[in-house]
């Protein structure tokens, strides 16, 4: 029996759905099955957390500051208020079950902000200290930059690295962190790379795109989507 992994995706300005395979084929090069969520009915999504043994948010545009009490930066990308409602309120529903969680890029973001943390809205303009490019001109598996795991986590069990090059793709990053949330990983310049969860079983975001190494073959990505789909497996009973 393999778990059913729900992913979220991006919502265009027409409407339709955009998600990259890559995230379906991380999910079912690691035993599980990946299924598509739509924007659904605030009132149906109990239903779907309950019937999902995990989900994968994915990455996308910005969140609208408003859910962190901030107002609209210059800087504030383009917004989709109906998939933030949606995956902050499924991924409440989810850390309230305990369920498996994986959140890359702006899923990192929402994971954050839906447990109390806050976000830069552009790291270039609003954060003191200097930033190097995390938005790469580079295909998606390049490594552009390094990141230092922290020895003492969860993440670094997984991986067994604690310094390697990642990919980058963002112009927001985490600012103060959730509640329950650990900072594992930090780009050079101190961008918050990757928090797990203190509290759950399984429940980590990412900065970077994991999912674009696993499916490349890359072990220890490999190894972090093996563990995921497990972690869903056992949800499933």
């Amino acid at each position: 029996m393999k778990p059913i992994i729900g992913i979220t995706a991006e919502v265009k300005e027409d409407g339709n759905y955009f998600m990259p395979p890559v995230y379906g084929k991380a999910i079912i090069q690691a035993g599980g099955i990946p299924v598509l969520i739509p924007v659904i009915p605030e009132k149906d999504i109990d239903e779907l957390a309950k019937q999902i043994d995990g989900l994968f948010v994915t990455g996308g545009e910005d969140i609208d500051p408003s859910y962190y009490n901030s107002e609209p930066h210059i800087h504030l990308g383009r917004i989709t208020p109906k998939l933030d409602q949606l995956e902050f309120t499924l991924i409440q529903k989810m850390l309230e079950l305990d369920k498996p969680y994986i959140g890359v890029c702006r899923g990192l973001h929402m994971l954050n902000v839906v447990t109390g943390g806050t976000l830069y809205q552009s790291i270039h303009s609003q954060r003191k200290e200097p930033v190097m490019q995390h938005l790469q001109i580079a295909i998606r598996t390049h490594r552009s930059h390094p990141v230092k795991v922290d020895k003492e986590s969860r993440l670094y069990e997984l991986l067994q690295e604690d310094e390697f090059k990642v990919n980058s793709f963002h112009h927001q990053a985490l600012n103060a962190v959730g509640e329950n949330l650990r900072v594992v990983a930090r780009a050079t310049d101190g961008i918050i790379e990757c928090v797990e969860s203190t509290k759950h079983n399984f429940v980590f975001g990412f900065q970077w795109h994991p999912e674009e190494f696993a499916v490349d073959g890359d072990d220890a990505s490999k190894r972090v989507f093996e563990a995921y789909i497990q972690a869903a497996l056992k949800q499933k009973g």
